[in-house]
């Protein structure tokens, strides 16, 4: 059985610790990498390759919400998950809209952070608030105004994923061709997946479902 590999970033040890016991616990996963502040997770998770982060948002030498982004556009990409003190929604919609895949917080049960961590492995989209009105109340606010499609991202490749934050920017096809050294056509196929599997057909109406994301 093919492990899932992750990283842990938490500035605290003894809560990585305990983490890094529950997670290497599972036959299905291991941990592979730690850092405990935000200088280091980028080449960190570089060298260690992890399939999925386990991210704190608050770290020395500054926010987790600003590696999001270039974690998710290295290569290979890991999936992101936010595990923080912080049940704001603002949070949830910032970590997203960032290329998160999940945000979980630190007070659920261990069963729970074990489930969200393989599902967000799967690709799906995992929002655990350690409360289930006010999760329902995330996922809603979230899918409103874009026709409920949050739940379609989890159905997009890591690549697809890629190619939609970059066309989310307002990018031509030609220049996201050029950043992920690829043909246009290869962008156009990835741009209609993506499409029919969100519902969005023009770049104005990918760069409003990125600004939609964004609090």
């Amino acid at each position: 059985m093919k492990k899932t590999r992750i990283m842990l970033v938490d500035d605290h040890k003894v809560l990585r610790s305990g983490l890094k016991l529950l997670l290497d616990a599972q036959s299905d996963m291991e941990v592979v990498a730690e850092a405990d502040d935000a200088k280091h997770v980028l080449t960190t998770a570089g060298r260690s390759s992890p399939d999925v982060v386990l991210l704190d948002l608050t770290l020395p030498n500054g926010g987790g919400l600003a590696l999001i982004e270039p974690l998710t556009e290295s290569s290979p990409t890991p999936r992101v998950i936010v595990l923080s003190m912080h049940n704001d929604p603002a949070y949830v919609r910032s970590a997203l809209a960032a290329g998160a895949t999940g945000y979980t917080v630190k007070s659920i049960s261990e069963q729970a952070l074990l489930s969200a961590v393989r599902d967000v492995a799967r690709g799906r989209v995992i929002i655990d608030l350690d409360d289930d009105a006010l999760t329902a109340n995330v996922f809603q606010a979230l899918t409103r105004g874009h026709g409920g499609t949050l739940s379609g991202i989890a159905k997009l490749s890591d690549r697809e994923l890629e190619v939609l934050r970059l066309l989310g920017r307002g990018l031509t096809n030609q220049v996201v061709a050029e950043q992920l050294d690829v043909s246009p056509k290869t962008v156009a196929t990835y741009r209609a997946r993506i499409g029919q599997k969100l519902g969005l057909k023009t770049t104005a109406e990918f760069v409003k479902y990125a600004q939609e994301l964004k609090p």
